[in-house]
């Protein structure tokens, strides 16, 4: 969808006078009279010499401003992106306007990409020229959002990827665009090399995201997401970038936003963020915080959630080993302390639930866990979320879960830490 910024030109007429008068005063009254009205003479003088000093200072101040372009916020029933109306020369109707100051941000270690605002607006009537963003159709809706790229680092950041919606799962995305905003379009200030931000460097500018009737309506029968990308690098082959990425909620209206905010709160895997399945909490418990070692490496079972799968339009097939018998996930959070002198890989990393003292075992699904943090860092520490899948009739007839997490992996495909693996029993209702 296509985002524009608008410039405003503030314009300031200030009109000075003076008076003045020659005539000799004849009695005291006469030069009190006139000694009154050179002082208020004086004082209207200063005040206009003081407004246009301070007109001046908003000017300048304004100018500066512009450095950061679409560095504003919009109210329900102002339009965001007026060059939606004049390039499409379509009718613009808003449909949502999100609150201002999201907190939609992704940190690349130091590198930020933030959402602050969006507004979705329905485009009908549009030229037959404009129609060709929109498969060929006079009318359909422009997601604008306003994104802040800040570089807090103190050596330069390349950064080629950006924004997508996300619609039935990850691989159904439209990504964000210049339609509409061309010049506001938040690129580095370096001319030459605009994916490159410099140390501090600051922008905030809109991209937009284009959609038909059909997209639209199939956005609003699922749980649309925004997933800033990582692929942030300081170096300009983007050797070892930051795959990482960060989701959050696209909220298209008042009822759906109330049907967001009342929901569970689920972990992040990628059943969720990735709408492969709708999910029902079954049994939750959080503050567990109980640690295991294994030799320097701390693992502390933070908290568990048990669901219900509904697997969503589209994603059907991917589910389709557990027949009719409905599906369960339970989804597990660790914490990884890792005061080793080795990198950790937790990309590798497998584990198993082991139900009623070894009866049976299942194996952690990485396909559906986040991907967004790959390894641990010696010295440093890193959160693991483990999914595992239960056919729910056989769900059903469990009594204890056991975690045996690990072990760990190296890249090259050996165990480290001899094999040792860590233990934990498992609350369930």
């Amino acid at each position: 969808m296509v985002n524009r910024i608008w410039a405003v030109a503030l314009f300031v007429l200030v009109i000075l006078a003076a008076c003045g008068s020659n005539e000799d005063a004849s009695t005291s009254g006469n030069t009190d009279e006139k000694a009154e009205e050179d002082t208020t003479s004086e004082s209207v003088s200063t005040e206009e010499e003081n407004s246009e000093k301070e007109d001046k200072e908003t000017e300048e101040e304004s100018a500066d401003s512009d450095s950061d372009i679409g560095e504003t916020s919009v109210s329900s029933g102002e339009i965001m992106n007026p060059n939606i109306a004049e390039e499409s020369q379509g009718d613009v109707k808003e449909i949502y306007t999100s609150e201002n100051n999201l907190e939609y941000v992704h940190d690349i270690e130091g590198f930020t990409v933030s959402i602050n605002q969006y507004q979705i607006v329905k485009v009908t009537n549009m030229s037959e020229d404009m129609s060709i963003q929109f498969d060929d159709q006079t009318d359909g809706y422009v997601v604008t959002a306003q994104v802040t790229i800040e570089n807090t680092r103190d050596e330069p950041v390349y950064y080629p990827s950006f924004i997508r919606i996300q619609g039935v799962n990850e691989s159904d995305f439209l990504s964000s665009e210049r339609t509409f905003v061309r010049d506001e379009y938040p690129v580095s200030k370096n001319e030459e090399e605009p994916s490159k931000y410099g140390a501090g460097e600051k922008v905030t500018g809109l991209v937009t995201f284009t959609l038909t009737n059909d997209q639209y309506d199939v956005m609003t029968r699922v749980k649309p997401k925004f997933v800033i990308e990582g692929g942030a690098a300081d170096n300009e082959e983007f050797k070892d970038s930051f795959k990482g990425t960060a989701t959050y909620d696209l909220i298209y209206g008042e009822g759906q936003k109330a049907e967001v905010e009342s929901s569970a709160d689920f972990y992040p895997d990628r059943l969720t963020t990735g709408n492969m399945a709708n999910k029902e909490m079954i049994f939750e418990k959080s503050g567990i915080d109980e640690t295991k070692q294994i030799e320097d490496v701390g693992i502390t079972l933070n908290g568990v959630q048990y669901a219900e799968l509904e697997p969503t339009e589209g994603n059907e097939s991917r589910f389709s080993n557990f027949g009719d018998a409905g599906i369960v996930a339970l989804t597990v959070k660790l914490t990884i302390n890792n005061q080793s002198d080795k990198e950790l890989n937790t990309f590798l990393l497998s584990s198993f639930i082991r139900v009623d003292d070894n009866r049976g075992s299942v194996i952690s699904q990485g396909m559906v866990e986040p991907n967004d943090s790959q390894t641990v860092e010696a010295g440093a520490t890193g959160e693991k979320y483990h999914v595992f899948l239960f056919r729910k009739d056989d769900f059903e007839t469990i009594e204890t879960f056991d975690l045996e997490f690990g072990p760990f992996t190296g890249d090259d495909g050996k165990e480290l830490f001899k094999g040792k693996t860590a233990m934990f029993s498992l609350p369930s209702q």
